[in-house]
């Protein structure tokens, strides 16, 4: 029965420990980028990438020239 009780201790403190690492080894200075949906085929892309024309972004200036010749 001790020994039982021993091992219960063992898994705890392991459980408890390895969950501090854990939470050490996540990087705290994650930078997420906004992202934006092309206007013309509607794959999503940073904002920071993005061509735009007024409220609308578009993937490339391709796209952007294509969407302007429809409308």
């Amino acid at each position: 029965m001790r020994i039982l009780v021993l091992i219960a201790i063992g898994l705890l403190l392991y459980i408890i420990i390895s969950n501090l690492l854990r939470k050490n080894r996540s990087s705290p200075n994650v930078v997420t980028e906004k992202m934006v949906k092309c206007g013309h085929c509607g794959i999503h892309i940073p904002k920071k990438e993005a061509v735009h024309a007024g409220d609308d972004f578009y993937c490339s200036q391709a796209h952007l020239d294509d969407h302007r010749q429809v409308n």
